[in-house]
């Protein structure tokens, strides 16, 4: 029975095969193939953790879930992994990590990028400063991530918010503690509030800054309120200005309270109340004849009952010409010359009894008096034009004082044809106009103590001549021609001057 035979050698080979496949073969399962859970990786924190898991696989595609794997970082510096594959922030930038077993392996690209959270003041609240000065230390701040990390680079903004102040360093970027600083300048306006808000860029996290601007009592003081916007060169050449006259009067005023009305001050004044240390002055662009006519116009609004010295006062500038008196040279000259208004030059002195013979006489609208020969009576003011070169003058009553040019101009100024270059006369000429000795001593006579010797050099024959070889701007129309308001010490209105 041979067919029988062979058939049960068949099933007894199918059978050893059958158990040898049971037993399970002879080729070894080794890792084919790694796949991470996710293949890239952003954090936005320092110290921030993620978890990435392998998938192994062997040359069958079967799974090998108790393979060995080993992990590793192309930068620590930038993100670390531990052997269980949490990978750890460290730093900013980017790196690749890779898992490994046998000879499979996978990577995930990593990215770090700080991104701001919090920002936090450091140093530089709460100071308190005299006005219109430095403070004595910085304003600082740090920028941190979601974990409090500080973040170098970030781009951080300061403004100023309230109380005219003004900072060195508008934008600038953390350094490597996070941190960034600026200096702040208080306003010049004693006992205004002073805020700078700090920010950092692209986002709404910013933080705020308090100073308090302090009166100094031992000098005098000018502060500015800019009721309109001004670029960074006009609001220099009105500080410069500022400095310059607080140079020349040496002490300070009676300090007092002032309650002014809205609209009392020039276009669209604010109400005030608030004690003065020493003079506010408005300072404000509108638009009123257009390119060429009226540069600007400049005067006391309130003054104390007490001395008949300004304790409010405004400076208005045509929108149409200020940026054309920049660009041809004439604005910080045309900004000290009408200051000296708002002081009390030429815009007080018949109030004063300190102006002789005057061309327009009041009340307005008196006719002019075509042969009038106006002039400055001061004893001091006399002596000083008597000094640089007046002694010789004949032609009329010292001190010779406009009488052309019309209302305004005329028992305003200096006479022209007398004074030449001179800062306080009814023209203008770019470059240096130099504030005399003369203009001093005449503040000197209305109440003023003055420091003569921060006067620039000045001469009535050498200021002839050099006005001739000059283009001059006439300032025309320049004096603020409203009411003048005397209060008292607790801001009341106890008269009132007309022009």
């Amino acid at each position: 029975m041979p067919l029988v035979r062979h058939a049960v050698e068949v099933r007894r080979r199918v059978a050893l095969l059958a158990l040898l496949a049971g037993c399970g073969g002879t080729d070894p399962r080794i890792p084919s193939t790694v796949a991470l859970s996710s293949s890239s990786l952003t954090f936005t924190s320092l110290g921030q953790t993620q978890q990435l898991s392998p998938s192994i696989t062997d040359q069958d595609g079967q799974s090998l879930p108790d393979a060995s794997v080993s992990w590793s970082s192309s930068n620590d510096q930038v993100a670390g992994v531990n052997q269980n594959g949490l990978v750890t922030a460290t730093g900013a930038g980017s790196a690749t990590i890779t898992a490994a077993a046998g000879s499979a392996s996978a990577t995930a690209e990593v990215s770090v990028v700080q991104t701001p959270t919090q920002i936090q003041k450091v140093g530089g609240d709460g100071q308190t400063g005299i006005a219109g000065q430095a403070l004595t230390s910085p304003l600082v701040v740090q920028v941190n991530d979601a974990s409090g990390n500080p973040i170098p680079g970030a781009s951080v903004t300061f403004t100023v918010v309230a109380g005219e102040g003004s900072i060195a360093t508008t934008t600038t970027t953390t350094g490597s503690d996070g941190r960034v600083s600026t200096a702040f300048t208080t306003g010049t306006i004693a006992g205004s509030t002073q805020t700078v808000t700090a920010t950092i860029a692209a986002t709404v996290l910013s933080v705020s800054f308090t100073a308090i601007a302090a009166a100094d009592l031992a000098s005098f003081n000018i502060g500015l309120r800019f009721l309109s916007p001004a670029t960074p060169s006009q609001r220099q050449a009105f500080s410069d200005a500022r400095i310059r006259w607080e140079a020349a009067i040496t002490a300070d005023l009676a300090g007092g309270f002032l309650e002014a009305a809205a609209g009392t001050c020039g276009t669209g004044s604010p109400a005030l109340s608030q004690n003065v240390d020493d003079l506010i002055i408005l300072v404000n662009t509108v638009e009123n004849d257009g390119p060429g006519g009226v540069l600007g116009v400049a005067g006391p609004c309130y003054v104390r009952t007490t001395g008949d010295l300004p304790i409010l006062g405004i400076m208005e500038f045509d929108v149409a010409d200020l940026d054309t008196l920049e660009a041809r040279g004439f604005l910080s000259s045309v900004i000290l010359h009408e200051m000296g208004h708002v002081l009390g030059f030429g815009t007080l002195w018949d109030f004063q009894g300190l102006l002789a013979d005057p061309t327009f006489p009041d009340p307005e609208p008196a006719p002019e008096n075509p042969g009038a020969d106006p002039h400055f009576t001061g004893p001091q003011g006399i002596a000083a034009f008597d000094n640089v070169g007046g002694a010789a003058y004949v032609t009329g009553a010292k001190v010779p004082v406009e009488n052309t040019n019309g209302r305004g101009t005329a028992d305003g100024h200096w006479r022209e044809v007398q004074f030449g270059t001179e800062l306080m006369t009814g023209f203008i000429a770019p470059g240096l106009s130099p504030l005399s000795i003369v203009t001093l001593a005449s503040l000197a006579d209305q109440g003023y103590a003055v420091d003569l010797a921060t006067a620039d050099p000045y001469s009535l024959l050498l200021s002839l001549r050099a006005f001739g070889e000059r283009a001059q701007l006439p300032l025309g129309n320049d004096i603020f021609r409203g009411p003048v308001r005397k209060v008292d010490s607790r801001g009341r209105v106890t008269g009132l001057l007309r022009r």
